[in-house]
């Protein structure tokens, strides 16, 4: 018995149709709150739209099943008509559509993407109903895979038309209907256009962006495009769908090798530029998994190399991270080493009295004084530097040499690679150290310039997170043209989402003590490049002049350098600093804000507008450098000097309903042009434009 799955009105009951007519085929359904027959079992196909979990749990062991898919959009708009047409729904489309793509409490089995990716983790042929109308028997030829199927009566072939207008054997609605002109009419209901992408006939564009907020990473993994049509696979990133709908795979000749310097990873905590590098090699790590690669990437980490595809599931299982366990392996075998040598270097420099006491205390000591480890990583001082850890780094730089390229996210961490020829990619995300001196310290400074110079000595390749940051870059440094290439950030499009159903609101800003006002809302960390005092003085301004305004400032984000004066506005009304931000609840206040203010002097790339955006929140950005390239005409500008028209961008905000809901509705559409895998796609393109450049040479 082999399961025909797939979610509602995805090209089902023409596949069955298909197998009855050209192979003499017959098959039954299941539907398990409709009392289906005993006798299901004896058919070779059985229909259903549930998810794996819900069947028999004999019967799904003991078989097989091929999934049909459909641009989700086409199945839910078909869906809304079936129940107003056929079952006679008096609600209308819109609150219909509304309903499926939410499937609340996992109402419409699951889900679209709930359905489909349930489907896809356990079946080895998946059909598109997109591929199965244009070509129905070559696909149906393909469960063959799955079964024996009698040769094709091709000549049998129903037309869509022919089924419509017809008696076809499946999708009469026998259940439903009393009489055979009642089945043949529900039949004329039920085959309604038989083509794709009809969607865009029905679907208003704010319906379009309520799906593809939801269903975006699952139909981007299918090949289905935002505006419509199908895209071409990439077969380094979607071999395993490419696969399932049986797609030849190019075979590789030989394998690229990318070394990634990844200290960032050991960070205690989150910034701009980790977050680049983990939604980086989260990507990665799927291409890392292709039994028959191109690409073997590993990482550099505290002078030792570890291979992707082994330790990608530890290091990125955030429920484990979160949790306080260790959060990788290599973490926890490098924090044994630096426990065991700081404290060795410990006991060497205290009296005899005190080596007890030590003796005792010592991961107490160790924390107290340089060595944190948190819930995402390790953060290391520099506490000791042992000859065993040069000893080993010296040995590991012998193998920098097997690299094809050397990926650096950030040219600070240019040391290890001192003395060593390479084949360098470097990710340039900003150039405040010189552009904004004044908000570094000095030695961040040196460090950079050390940095840029010793990567420009060496011919790098730049990878710029904008084309501010390019420019800024052939302005300050002068590399050629043709070794400077931009490739954008991205938002986590499954995290930063709008949320319908969400109750957490609430609770998180008990967290973090908001009260139950409207907010304005501004992230970062508390430095002077932030322009939070400009901020402030504008929304207190704001206060001045409407002090109707019931509402608060809300500023979040860790102390940075330099935050003193900051600091010292804590006791001003309305201006709540919650301090440290975590991760998981940061979603939940961008979305219970009435806007978002990043207003900072400077950024290369500026990603919390865009979080902010995808969760749809309207935002007012500080009108320069890559956040004017990127937000111009999705968000407010303002100029980060000028206190009056931050303030009265703010008043937009707070008092102006439909400009606030046009913009939230702007900013959304705009951050669906971003995603981390578009990112990695464009990065491991570059990669081997940056091999193949330097093969020439």
């Amino acid at each position: 018995m082999i399961w025909i799955s797939s979610f509602p009105r995805s090209g089902n009951t023409f596949l069955r149709n298909i197998l009855f007519e050209v192979y003499g085929m017959e098959s039954s359904s299941f539907y398990e709150n409709r009392g289906e027959p005993e006798n299901f079992r004896a058919f070779p196909f059985v229909k259903t739209h549930h998810l794996s979990t819900d069947l028999p749990a004999e019967d799904l062991l003991d078989s097989d099943a091929v999934y049909l898919v459909r641009d989700g959009r086409d199945a839910l708009v078909s869906m809304a008509f079936q129940q107003i047409e056929i079952y006679g729904s008096e609600r209308s489309f819109r609150e219909i559509f509304i309903e499926a793509t939410l499937a609340a409490e996992g109402s419409y089995f699951g889900g679209w993407s709930i359905n489909v990716a349930d489907w896809l983790g356990r079946v080895r042929c998946v059909i598109r109903f997109e591929d199965l109308i244009t070509g129905p028997i070559e696909q149906v030829e393909r469960l063959r895979l799955l079964t024996k199927l009698p040769s094709p009566r091709t000549e049998q072939l129903p037309s869509f038309e022919d089924m419509k207008f017809g008696a076809p054997k499946y999708g009469r609605g026998k259940r439903l209907a009393h009489s055979e002109e009642e089945e043949l009419e529900i039949v004329r209901k039920s085959f309604r256009k038989g083509k794709a992408f009809g969607w865009q006939e029905e679907l208003d564009q704010e319906l379009q962006n309520l799906f593809w907020t939801y269903h975006r990473s699952t139909m981007e993994r299918l090949g289905y495009q935002r505006h419509g049509g199908l895209r071409k696979f990439n077969p380094d990133f979607d071999y395993h769908i490419m696969g399932q709908l049986g797609l030849e795979l190019p075979k590789s000749e030989g394998r690229f090798k990318v070394l990634i310097e990844a200290n960032k990873l050991l960070m205690h905590r989150n910034d701009g530029i980790k977050r680049y590098l983990l939604e980086l090699l989260k990507e990665l790590y799927v291409v890392s998994q292709n039994p028959d690669r191109r690409w073997e990437i590993d990482l550099y980490l505290k002078g030792r190399i570890y291979p992707l595809h082994e330790y990608g599931p530890s290091l990125f299982d955030v429920r484990k991270n979160e949790n306080n366990d260790a959060s990788i392996p290599l973490a926890k075998s490098y924090a044994a080493h630096a426990i065991h040598a700081s404290w060795s270097f410990l006991k060497s420099l205290v009296p005899i009295p005190w080596k007890d006491f030590i003796k005792n205390n010592h991961r107490r000591i160790l924390i107290k004084f340089g060595l944190k480890s948190g819930n995402r990583g390790l953060q290391f001082k520099n506490l000791w530097r042992s000859k065993r850890k040069d000893l080993d780094t010296r040995k590991v730089q012998d193998r920098f040499s097997d690299y094809d390229l050397i990926h650096v996210p950030l040219p600070q961490h240019y040391e290890p690679f001192e003395q060593v020829e390479g084949n360098y990619l470097v990710t340039v995300h900003d150039l405040t150290h010189r552009l904004f001196g004044q908000y570094h310290t000095q030695g961040n400074i040196e460090k950079a310039e050390a940095g840029f110079h010793y990567f420009e000595s060496k011919k790098a390749h730049y990878l710029c997170i904008s084309e501010c940051t390019r420019s800024d870059m052939q302005l300050h440094y002068h590399p050629s043209e043709e070794r400077m290439h931009i490739v954008l950030e991205a938002a986590d499009n499954q995290k930063f989402i709008p949320d319908y159903f969400s109750k957490t609101g609430f609770n998180t800003r008990k967290v973090y003590s908001i009260p139950d006002q409207p907010y304005l809302f501004t992230l970062s960390t508390l430095e002077p490049r932030k322009n939070l005092e400009n901020t402030i003085k504008a929304f207190q301004l704001l206060l001045d002049e409407l002090p109707e305004l019931n509402c608060n400032l809300v500023i979040g984000g860790k102390k940075g350098w330099d935050a003193k004066e900051l600091m010292r506005l804590r006791h001003k009304e309305n201006i709540i600093f919650t301090g440290f931000i975590d991760e998981n609840d940061l979603p939940d206040l961008y979305r219970e804000a009435e806007g978002f203010c990043y207003i900072s002097h400077y950024e290369g790339f500026g990603l919390p507008p865009l979080e902010a955006m995808s969760c749809n929140t309207p935002v007012i950005y500080g009108d320069n450098s890559s956040m004017k390239e990127l937000y111009e005409g999705f968000a407010l500008p303002a100029d980060p000097h000028d206190i009056e028209q931050i303030k009265e961008q703010m008043k937009v905000l707070l008092t102006d309903e439909k400009a606030r809901q046009d913009l939230a509705e702007k900013g959304l559409e705009r951050s669906f042009d971003f995603s981390w895998r578009k990112t990695a796609m464009a990065s491991l393109e570059l990669f081997e434009k940056v091999i193949e450049s330097n093969n020439k040479d």
